[in-house]
């Protein structure tokens, strides 16, 4: 799958991604990139070290991965501690920071709520915040003041004199001046809430592309797993352990060296469009009701249309939306039937049912080697030779499975201290 992908294509389909979690505060990112690269132009800074910025601003909320934070933080001045509002920036910086080309971004996203008169402080000293970090909280605050039920222009004397006054206390002053320089120029407003924002991103970003082969790719598919998973504490290493389980099967059922990291990938990000669901339904401690499951069966929807959109990469959103079709066509979403689902396909559906059944969940504990198998053979709507294949390696592919889940949470541990430690992967 060797090919050019420009890397604008992958930021913005996850970028879009993340506004699945509250669809109310949509394109904030991409308004924000905007922003920021206005700012950073106006004050002189090339293009090629712009592109970072950019990319940062599409991305800069992913460690905001429920909605109660997510929300909290369009609020102007928001939080009530440190943490309260630089945790997000720190878990943002670690979900992007293994994406080489994202790792000068995943800097400056982890200190973009680092307030200008903080910076000689002795925890940011030695830190060296980036000066587009400091641009890239200017734009941030400068958007979740903009009102999107009123008109533009006639907001632009309430925004400047709000920003005016954290000059050279919230916000560095020179990114206050660049601002400033722009206030009174239309055209910068209108293209800030205008419906041909993302296409002037693309154009911006257009001459950074990015050749990706099967092992890049695991590396944004690693972000995607991170943005997703860290959402709650029963699918904190879901992800990983779907697609452990699936590239070792695909591995022993033919599959090509390319194609098991594409299966790979595609186990981390097959549950892309669960940010369209609630917590409160991923986490139910009980079975979903009608309206509920409804929800929940719009989440392969989503991932299908997301990873759609990155040209290049049709196997792998295939593989990853299709896990809930089922081979008689009572799946879901489109109803498939066994003629239209390859190997592939099959494998995910197989993997993701397995896993779900090695882990603790709100409703239940986690079933044993025994109980899982049992029952996975006796689903008709499963491939056959899927499930041969996972009985005859079955000890195998689970211990690949949970010292995948155990890397992923042990790493979480580190990161986060206080990460829940409910998560039982001992189970099997």
């Amino acid at each position: 799958m060797d090919q050019y992908i420009p890397i604008i294509d992958i930021v913005i389909a996850l970028s879009s991604a993340i506004d699945l979690i509250n669809p109310n505060i949509s394109n904030h990112h991409k308004r924000v990139a905007y922003i920021s690269y206005s700012i950073a132009k106006e004050m002189g800074f090339p293009e090629n070290e712009i592109k970072d910025l950019v990319l940062a601003g599409l991305l800069h909320d992913c460690g905001a991965v429920n909605l109660f934070e997510r929300s909290s933080i369009f609020e102007f001045e928001f939080g009530n501690s440190y943490s309260d509002r630089h945790s997000h920036g720190y878990k943002g910086w670690y979900i992007l920071r293994d994406a080489a080309e994202l790792s000068k971004a995943a800097e400056i996203i982890k200190y973009h709520h680092v307030f200008w008169n903080e910076i000689s402080h002795k925890r940011y000293v030695s830190s060296k915040v980036p000066k587009f970090s400091h641009i890239l909280h200017l734009a941030d605050r400068i958007d979740v003041l903009i009102n999107p039920n009123q008109e533009i222009l006639g907001q632009r004397k309430y925004i400047s004199k709000k920003i005016h006054n954290g000059k050279d206390k919230m916000f560095m002053p020179q990114a206050v001046d660049a601002f400033e320089n722009l206030i009174s120029k239309p055209y910068f407003w209108f293209d800030i809430t205008s419906v041909y924002l993302e296409n002037h991103i693309r154009k911006i970003m257009s001459p950074y592309k990015v050749f990706i082969n099967s092992e890049l790719l695991i590396q944004y598919a690693n972000i995607a797993h991170r943005i997703i998973d860290f959402r709650s504490k029963f699918t904190a290493t879901h992800s990983i352990g779907v697609a452990a389980s699936a590239s070792a099967l695909a591995s022993k059922l033919g599959f090509s060296s390319c194609d098991t990291r594409l299966m790979h990938s595609a186990g981390l990000m097959h549950d892309l469009g669960k940010l369209c669901i609630p917590e409160s339904i991923l986490e139910k401690r009980g079975p979903l009701d009608q309206y509920e499951f409804n929800l929940m069966k719009a989440h392969t929807y989503h991932t299908y249309r997301i990873i759609d959109s990155i040209p290049g990469l049709e196997k792998v959103r295939d593989w990853a939306a299709f896990h809930h079709e089922k081979l008689d066509g009572t799946g879901y979403p489109f109803g498939l039937d066994y003629r239209s689902l390859d190997l592939g396909s099959r494998i995910l559906s197989v993997s993701d049912m397995f896993t779900a059944m090695a882990e603790e969940r709100p409703y239940r504990h986690a079933m044993s080697l025994k109980d899982t198998v049992k029952l996975i053979n006796g689903i008709k709507t499963l491939d056959y030779d899927v499930k041969y294949c996972l009985n005859q390696n079955i000890e195998e592919i689970n211990e690949i499975r949970r010292t995948s889940q155990e890397i992923v949470f042990q790493s979480c541990n580190e990161i986060f201290p206080d990460f829940d430690e409910e998560l039982n992967l001992h189970a099997l």
